[in-house]
């Protein structure tokens, strides 16, 4: 009989953490689940750790040589067995109730196709949670600017993927998971986050997005992701109007006026045109002149 949930971690040289979050999955109380763990060739004893456990829920995969997290979290998806795919990074931390949470919620709400949650950053560096949005309207505007969810933090239907044909673009090494996203948005899938902290999140310097080399392939990819969403209501006059006035996050970044004349071009782009989501512009609006977006 086939698992409830797939967890998904792709590992690459993480010796002195990779435990810690082994043992937050195992340690779940909804325990109905297989957990496919492929290790990208480390070339320390991260593999050696992942062999030393003895529980049967764990997939453990080897390649042979590393093809990095995307490539991964591709083959991972096309695996599990799972009704639903859950994601953890090899440095992050799952509370104890998280399955449990993100299991109820998505049973009873059958036309979410992704659900993401709260996190507590922690480590080197600490930054504040950038995940504060839990509607589906406000996340989907969100996400025409920026990534308003946490990849550790998520769980999602394998069904909505296979029948919209969506998986991990293994052409992009950075930011895949908001390309990832972008594929459910437009295939009419609906995101969320669980208002709870369910996973806490670790800084240090090693991350992709805290290394240089990644960190502009990261930005490139992203700028297309947004400029993809956005080019479903805007010229291209207008995309490039909004990225001089506003370019990045957090909002409260830039001068706040700007940001709001960005969000004046989109409201007058939406007023012609059939957007759930412009609903929600005032609101956000009101967040940034209310600093929720200071970091």
């Amino acid at each position: 009989m086939n698992p409830l949930i797939s967890v998904v971690m792709s590992t690459y040289n993480r010796e002195n953490m990779v435990k810690e979050s082994i043992d937050s999955i195992l340690n779940q109380t909804f325990s109905d689940f297989e957990f496919i763990i492929i290790d990208d060739c480390s070339t320390d004893n991260t593999f050696e750790i992942i062999k030393q456990y003895n529980d049967d829920r764990i997939k453990l995969f080897r390649n042979e040589k590393n093809s990095g997290c995307t490539f991964n979290y591709h083959n991972a998806q096309n695996i599990a067995k799972g009704k639903y795919i859950v994601h953890i990074d090899d440095d992050d931390i799952s509370l104890p109730l998280r399955f449990e949470k993100q299991f109820a919620y998505m049973e009873e709400h059958q036309n979410v196709t992704l659900l993401g949650t709260f996190i507590e950053t922690f480590g080197e560096n600490v930054r504040p949670s950038w995940v504060f949005y839990t509607d589906p309207l406000k996340l989907e505007f969100s996400m025409n600017f920026y990534n308003p969810i946490c990849h550790s933090s998520v769980l999602y239907r394998k069904s909505f993927m296979e029948e919209c044909g969506i998986n991990y673009d293994i052409s992009k090494k950075c930011a895949q998971d908001y390309d990832f996203y972008k594929q459910i948005i437009m295939n009419g899938g609906r995101l969320a986050n669980l208002p709870n902290v369910l996973v806490k999140y670790r800084m240090h310097s090693k991350r992709l997005t805290d290394i240089k080399t990644t960190q502009d392939i990261q930005i490139y990819n992203a700028e297309n992701v947004v400029r993809e969403l956005q080019s479903r209501f805007l010229t291209d006059n207008e995309i490039q109007k909004v990225k001089e006035l506003m370019n990045g996050f957090p909002f409260n970044s830039y001068n706040t006026d700007d940001v709001i004349s960005a969000f004046d071009i989109m409201m007058n782009s939406l007023a012609q045109k059939d957007f759930q989501y412009r609903t929600v512009i005032e609101e956000i609006k009101e967040d940034i002149k209310n600093d929720l977006f200071v970091f």
